[in-house]
Formats: C-alpha cells, structure tokens, sequence
C-alpha cells in the first residue's frame, strides 16, 4: 500500500490534537499509520538549533503545528500536553503522571540537525520525544493494561457500504475531522482501514483495532452527532458507520499501551 508522507504527518497530528495543523511537505509514497515510540535502532532526528518561549497569548491566535522543508518546524501555541501526544502518538488516557502545568502553551521554533526532513510520522514522535528528553528533562516508562477497545469489522461479511467506496489511483490522500458543534463531519480520501481505524479511536474514546479484512484504499464523508450535543438531529457515529460504510464498532477487551512520565520539568533557557 502506498500512501503520502504529508497524509501520515496529517494523521499523527490529527491524533494528537483538533487543533489547527499546517503541514508543507513534497508528494512522497508511504503508508499512513499512527506513530508510535520507536525501538528501531536507527539514530533519531534531533533538533541542532530550537528555541523555546512560553506563549505570550494574543487574541485567540491557534494552537498550530507546521513542518516545513529543510528540516524546519515551527509550532505556535502549543501546551506541554500536546507535545507529549504527539511524541507518543496516543490519547490523554494512555498516558498517566502529567504535570499539573501539562496545560501551560509554548512557541517553538527549531531546524534538524543536517536540515533533514520529516517523511515518516515516527520521525516526527522521534523528533519531539528527543526535545522533551534534552529541553523538558523528560522520563518515562511503559506498561501493558488491559482496557476495553473497539474490533473494527464489517457490519455484513464482504458487503461495503453505499459511502464507502475503493479510492482512484490518482486520488490524494487526505483525512480530516471538524465540528461545528452540531454535527461532526469526517472526511477521509486514499486511506487504508488501519489508517480509519486509528482515526476512529479519537471520536469513540478508546482504541481501535481493525478487523474488517479489508485491503487497499478508500474515500468516504460521513457526519455524525457528537457525543456533547445529544440534542442533534444527526445519526450516532455508530449508526452511521453501519448504515452508511457498512462497518461497525464491537467492544472487546485487548492489551494497551500506556505510557507512565516518572520525570519532566519546564524548559531549560534558550
């Protein structure tokens, strides 16, 4: 399967944060899929040159994250929180030992040694898991819980949803989530059923795993009710995802990352 690496980076932020992301990267061939904390032995990117300053609020200015070519990034507005998100890949609840201050928002802008660029979304989680390390005195360990999760699977065995239709070759990969309060509208091109899957996760408040069998890409647009308007006149994300892409959402019990912070501090000076 091949996908944009620009798609991947969207999705990593897309799960970290609902937040505002910009994100400039050249057409590249790669398979979107969430990000984890990697073990691969390969040397990480670190930053050569960053700065870091509280964010000196102005107006309602957004949170944003942008990686730029030449090894830039940049990131206005952005808490503590979201950097650990993102460096993780994982949701506020697989994650235990916060800080209190995890909400205080930071302006970083830094160049990766050697300019290199961001083309994989683990070199992103890399990136910044090595900047909370150097600049925020970062710790942690991991631990397996069991927790409930959702099976992604087909509603009916091989039957798809009128929505759900097989991507083009020439379509562009793209995800994205937004609400306007009454409804919340997802809208996914070129993404395989590991790539839903993981962003499904963010809307039903748990981790999913897909299960549908399902192989190469899809594009679909669906809305939905969200769960803080129960007053809307929307379908449920569950009735949704069966009347109208032919899948569904089955609990189940599986083995979880978690990540537990044993140390963090702010920022050393500039």
């Amino acid at each position: 399967m091949i996908h944009s690496a620009s798609s991947r980076l969207a999705l990593l932020f897309l799960l970290a944060s609902a937040a505002q992301t910009v994100y400039s990267q050249s057409p590249d061939t790669h398979a979107p899929a969430p990000a984890t904390v990697s073990n691969s032995s390969a040397t990480p990117l670190r930053f050569d040159v960053v700065s870091i300053h509280p964010h000196q609020p102005n107006g309602d200015e957004p949170s944003n994250r942008r990686v730029l070519p030449g090894g830039r990034f940049i990131a206005t507005n952005t808490t503590l929180r979201t950097l650990i998100r993102i460096a993780f890949a994982s949701d506020d609840d697989r994650i235990f030992g916060e800080p209190e201050w995890a909400g205080e928002a930071f302006d970083i802008n830094g160049t990766i040694a050697n300019r290199a660029d961001i083309t994989r979304p683990e070199q992103l989680s890399q990136l910044l898991l090595s900047l909370l390390e150097e600049r925020f005195q970062f710790k942690f360990h991991r631990a397996q819980k069991e927790a409930p999760i959702y099976r992604l699977e087909l509603n009916s065995p091989g039957k798809l949803g009128s929505a759900l239709r097989p991507s083009n070759p020439d379509t562009q990969p793209n995800m994205s989530t937004n609400s306007n309060g009454a409804t919340t509208t997802m809208k996914v091109t070129k993404a395989s059923m590991a790539d839903v899957a993981a962003t499904l996760a963010r809307q039903a408040h748990r981790p999913v795993e897909d299960h549908t069998g399902l192989q190469g890409n899809f594009d679909f647009q669906i809305e939905w009710a969200p769960d803080e308007n129960p007053n809307s006149a929307a379908p449920s994300l569950f009735t949704v995802l069966t009347e109208q892409l032919g899948l569904k959402l089955r609990p189940a019990k599986g083995s979880v990352d978690t990540f537990v912070i044993d140390q963090i501090a702010r920022p050393t000076a500039n």
